[in-house]
Parts: structure tokens; sequence; C-alpha cells
């Protein structure tokens, strides 16, 4: 990991802060497509191998608004996976690049993070098409899904979960 990464890393987390105070200064005359500008940028800057990802930094733990809501939108367009995996500061385990744990909690309780939580969810309904490679076990990137929806579960259709399930359990035995 370069230092070089870690400033645009930093650089990025500040511009998103910048923004966010400029749209709770005055939401009526906010620029999105400056936020856009951020989310593009950002799309790509998953920080791994230094900490948690730029979209962690920024989206987990937070109350969420319009804003954070669409930063999440325009990042996705802009090629963000939301259900990628990246390898913790040790190296050895995976992690997803947001906290759909989190996302889950705070939809709860808030109507914004529902609609994230349902955006990610009407996501994750793209891995269904590979249910059956899963079953059969004939895709190499099988394990690596499982991986995926085991460790972003808050975020799949309990149907998917399902299926997942049983195919660990089968697996195992």
């Amino acid at each position: 990991m370069s230092h070089g990464k870690n400033i645009s890393i930093n650089e990025l987390v500040g511009e998103f802060y910048d923004l966010q105070e400029q749209w709770e200064d005055d939401p009526v005359t906010f620029n999105w497509e400056k936020l856009k500008e951020t989310a593009r940028k950002g799309a790509h800057a998953y920080n791994e191998g230094a900490g948690p990802s730029f979209h962690a930094l920024v989206l987990d733990g937070v109350c969420h608004t319009e804003f954070h809501d669409r930063f999440l939108r325009y990042s996705i367009e802009a090629g963000f996976d939301p259900f990628m995996l990246v390898r913790t500061g040790s190296g050895n385990n995976a992690s997803p690049v947001i906290s759909h744990e989190s996302l889950m909690q705070a939809s709860r309780m808030n109507k914004i993070s529902d609609g994230m939580r349902t955006a990610l969810v009407d996501i994750a309904r793209r891995f269904s098409r590979l249910k059956n490679d899963i079953n059969n076990g004939s895709d190499p990137g099988s394990a690596h899904l499982l991986a995926v929806i085991q460790a972003c579960s808050d975020s799949f259709p309990l149907e998917m979960l399902k299926d997942a399930a049983e195919e660990l359990a089968k697996s195992q035995r």
C-alpha cells in the first residue's frame, strides 16, 4: 500500500465531509453534481489493506440522510460494488466494504436507511442467477460467492440466504 493511496482516501473523506457540511448548511441550493463527482472518484477507493474502505468510513454508523442515500446511489452508478470483500489490515480475513449489518440495524429506525438497504437487497438479487452454479458446485467462484453471501447476509433476500445455508450445510457434510 503506497502512502499516496492513503492520502487519496483521506482527501476523499475530507471532500465528503466538506460536501456534507455544505448540504447541512443549505440543502435547497446544494450542488449534487459535486457529490456525484466525489462518489465517482471514490467508487473504487476500497482502501484495501489499510483499514476500512472509504465508503465504510463515511456511511457506517451514521444517521443517514438524503445526502447519504444519494451518495450511495451515485457510488453504485459509478461502479462501487457494495458486496465486494476486501482483506482486513491483518490480511487474513475478508470483510465487506460497508457494514451491511449496521445498515440493516439503522433501517429499523430510519426510513432513509431502509431505502438504502432496500437498494442493496435489490442489487443482491443479481447473485440469484448463480444459484444453480452454487448448488452443483460447477462454478469455481462458488466458494467466493458463499463467502460474500455470508459476509453481507443482512442485505440478501431471505430466500437466497436459505439456499446458501442449504449449500453450506451440504458442503460441510
